[in-house]
């Protein structure tokens, strides 16, 4: 019970912003911000070309984190898609890829990074190191596939009157929050109580109080998850997972990090293999990529995706698991092992 408590208090952070972020994207799109942004953006003639979303999506992440990236890009582009009346979707899935496709170059781009950091004393320097080079080929590979199945251009909108209220306040608070995301943690303030504030003032500018947004029950079910995946899973599949090496070993590691992942949820998943580790092995290394990477593929496989599923509801974006894997598979699949190639073979050298 003790390994399901410490599960449980290190999926919290998570878990309370899961709770606080949907409610934030409702929030934000009340007030009128995303249909504001996406008809600035769309004011010129030509069209929108979407490798310019998918690298903001991934700098996003990278350099925030990949929560910031689903809360605050998937309903801006979703307004992108309708104004140019295309299918949502395909356009909504680019901030959920990016989300873990780019989330390894940085301990704070993932919890799961900042977990292992914590637990092994690995530095930002070991991060980059280790993850930077595969992340890399995972977002490439990644746009390489999405461009064969999806198209690359927005056709071009008419200009349209922009609110420029919406555009002034909810631009302070989304600043705000950037700044509160990258500096908070430093001082103390965790990404969900910085959106937890902005909620609180929102609601009283909107005058709206988005209570059935609140994914309770998605946070319940994850939590039980962890809990029983802590209190399951044996201790010595820790070790045998740090003892890995070898690159064709490694590079088959992090394909299982994927799967289990997208069985239990990439937090537990990541807590399983840190019993009694002490410094960040190339094992560690492996299935930390292959948690954070592959984790996509399925919307178990992180509380991220399960946010973008709560956002893209809130939108009326027709969501069925037969549709999430079409849309993603074939994108997430190939950028997977784009990253498993390469930490394969950086391994070997």
């Amino acid at each position: 019970m003790s390994r399901a408590a410490d599960a449980l208090s290190a999926i919290a952070p998570a878990l309370a912003f899961l709770c606080t972020g949907v409610p934030l994207a409702a929030l934000l799109d009340r007030l009128g911000f995303f249909e504001s942004v996406a008809r600035l953006l769309q004011r010129g003639a030509g069209p929108v070309a979407l490798w310019k979303l998918w690298g903001l999506a991934a700098a996003t992440t990278a350099v925030l984190n990949l929560d910031t990236t689903v809360v605050l890009l998937t309903p801006l582009y979703i307004r992108l898609a309708r104004r140019a009346n295309v299918d949502p979707l395909p356009v909504a899935i680019v901030p959920l890829l990016l989300a873990s496709l780019a989330s390894s170059f940085l301990p704070v781009s993932n919890l799961t990074s900042l977990i292992v950091v914590d637990a092994t004393g690995a530095g930002v320097g070991d991060v980059v190191t280790r993850l930077a080079l595969p992340s890399l080929a995972a977002v490439a590979g990644g746009w390489l596939a999405y461009r064969r199945h999806f198209p690359n251009f927005l056709p071009p909108t008419g200009p349209e009157a922009v609110d420029r209220r919406a555009v002034t306040i909810g631009g302070a608070v989304v600043s705000a929050l950037l700044v509160m995301f990258t500096v908070g943690p430093v001082v103390g303030v965790d990404p969900w109580m910085a959106a937890l504030g902005a909620d609180v003032l929102l609601v009283a500018i909107t005058r709206h109080l988005p209570w059935r947004s609140v994914p309770v029950g998605t946070a319940a079910l994850v939590a039980i998850v962890a809990a029983f995946t802590a209190i399951v899973v044996p201790t010595s599949i820790a070790a045998e997972v740090q003892q890995v090496d070898g690159p064709v070993a490694l590079g088959g590691l992090v394909i299982a990090g994927a799967a289990v992942a997208n069985a239990v949820n990439n937090l537990p998943a990541t807590l399983a293999v840190l019993h009694d580790a002490h410094d960040p092995t190339n094992g560690i290394w492996a299935w930390l990529l292959g948690v954070n990477v592959g984790a996509v593929l399925l919307p178990t496989g992180a509380l991220a995706n399960l946010l973008w599923w709560s956002i893209a509801v809130e939108e009326d974006v027709p969501m069925t698991l037969a549709r999430y894997v079409r849309h993603v598979v074939p994108v997430g699949l190939p950028a997977l092992g784009a990253a498993a190639i390469t930490f394969a073979v950086a391994a070997a050298v």
